[in-house]
């Protein structure tokens, strides 16, 4: 993270007031870096509609020389931690086609993270590269899903194009990065914004993961999530007949 320092000054000065706001900065999908810290906001070892089972790839890559143990943390939908310890040598990328049953020996769905620890003196050099995929077993497509380096907040956020119809469904999800219970409130809109089409809510218990379908019929709307605490959001449009997915990470925005 130290090399991004810059970059975090820069646009703390392009946006200064906005910035005040806002408790931190979410990654993007553009935000590809190695880091000491990194959360995956869902993965999955479980069955889904129509019998298809999802299973998510992880490859884990250590770039720098050194040897390090990269501490994995899943956090599941009661809120449980399971934990887990990963060795990489310098330059070792370990890959998984099975992430939560080959590392936890875990069927079902939650939010991982992963942690190294500091170098001496406290500098944060033991950085790794995490990829992550959600896939249909036994099928050619997957949903790319990205890394998220920086926490969340209670502000709102919105993922925007999302489709509910005969060919396409919608879930949302949200991984509660608070101690305490967290009530999110996902609210289904138009295109124009004008029009509220549906809403659903996630009770999350503290440190818990959950997701829930997006029912009402929607084409090119979008989700706006309001958290009452801390918290990482997002959307994903499924195709019926292929079971591949598009991926919307939750962007907060506070006035």
């Amino acid at each position: 993270m130290n090399r991004r320092i810059y970059i975090a000054f820069a646009l703390a000065v392009v946006v200064a007031m906005p910035a005040l706001s806002q408790t931190a900065r979410r990654a993007t999908e553009m935000d590809s870096f190695a880091s000491d810290f990194q959360t995956v906001p869902v993965m999955a070892n479980t069955q889904g509609v129509g019998g298809a089972i999802f299973q998510t790839y992880v490859s884990l890559l250590n770039p720098t020389s050194s040897t390090f143990a990269v501490e994995a943390t899943l956090f599941d939908a009661a809120g449980v931690k399971h934990n887990a310890t990963i060795t990489l040598a310098g330059g070792e990328l370990k890959t998984y086609n099975n992430f939560l049953n080959d590392v936890f020996h875990y069927a079902g769905g939650g939010a991982v993270t992963f942690r190294s620890a500091d170098t001496a003196g406290g500098t944060r050099n033991n950085r790794f590269i995490v990829n992550t995929e959600v896939r249909t077993e036994g099928a050619s497509y997957s949903t790319p899903v990205p890394t998220v380096e920086f926490a969340g907040s209670n502000s709102k956020s919105f993922s925007p194009g999302i489709t509910v119809d005969g060919t396409s469904r919608t879930n949302v999800g949200c991984f509660n990065q608070a101690g305490v219970t967290n009530v999110i409130k996902a609210t289904v809109l138009d295109g124009s914004g004008t029009q509220t089409l549906g809403t659903a809510t996630l009770n999350l218990p503290p440190n818990a993961w959950g997701q829930t379908a997006i029912n009402a019929i929607v084409s090119n709307g979008y989700v706006r999530f309001e958290p009452a605490e801390a918290a990482v959001c997002y959307a994903v449009v499924v195709n019926n007949s292929t079971n591949d997915g598009r991926f919307i990470t939750a962007a907060e925005y506070t006035p």
